[in-house]
């Protein structure tokens, strides 16, 4: 089995042609990262050594990793203001964003494709040949209603390694913090798309791909 770590939403930073177009104060906020995951992740990285593992380098204000770049919330409404001043350089800058959400998928799947064969077969085709973990956070009020969870693990339930993993990263999160308010599939799907969900697609029943949901009451 090869652990693969990711953390899509790890940075705010954007580039210099977007940026001006981006409120200032927006790009502090949520809506611009997920905060507090780059830290849990590259903790998580330095204890657990994973065969593989890539953070986001910009905002998900540029282009959204963990969603499918036809996806229309792949790409913010700053986009708009962008080309109704200038419809070439809105255009250059949605063609860098592509390339660059290309490359970091093409990444991930490169070592999943180069390595699921032969984990498959390592485990006699009954267990994980790839977990995946992708690393997340959000905000403890969306739109005036509290979040009520601390962690949330996201997974599809009708894949059966998948329930297995997710009810052992519980077990385990309860086990060295008894009080963690641990929900599965809160406060997002572990359906929706996604990161993970087009990984399913592509690779099968041994492929697991989970994502962690922290809430971020925990780093503000």
């Amino acid at each position: 089995m090869k652990l693969i770590l990711t953390c899509e939403h790890a940075s705010n930073r954007l580039p210099a042609s977007f940026k001006k177009f981006v409120p200032t104060d927006i790009q502090e906020t949520h809506r611009a990262y997920d905060i507090g995951a780059l830290a849990v992740f590259r903790k998580l990285v330095n204890f657990a050594k994973p065969e593989f593992s890539c953070e986001g380098k910009f905002s998900r204000l540029f282009v959204d990793l963990n969603r499918t770049i036809t996806n229309k919330s792949a790409f913010s409404e700053y986009y708009g203001e962008l080309e109704t001043r200038n419809k070439a350089a809105a255009e250059k800058a949605k063609a860098a964003a592509i390339k660059y959400w290309m490359e970091y998928r093409e990444n991930i799947e490169k070592f999943v494709m180069s390595n699921i064969d032969k984990g498959t077969k390592a485990s006699g085709n009954k267990g994980a040949a790839i977990v995946h973990l992708g690393i997340h956070s959000f905000t403890p009020v969306l739109n005036g209603k509290p979040r009520n969870t601390d962690i949330g693990i996201l997974y599809d339930p009708a894949r059966p390694l998948e329930r297995k993993y997710a009810q052992v990263i519980k077990d385990e999160i309860k086990r060295l913090h008894p009080h963690m308010k641990v929900r599965f599939n809160y406060p997002y799907k572990g359906t929706s798309d996604g990161l993970t969900t087009s990984l399913r697609k592509k690779f099968g029943p041994h492929y697991v791909g989970i994502e962690i949901e922290i809430n971020q009451k925990f780093f503000i």
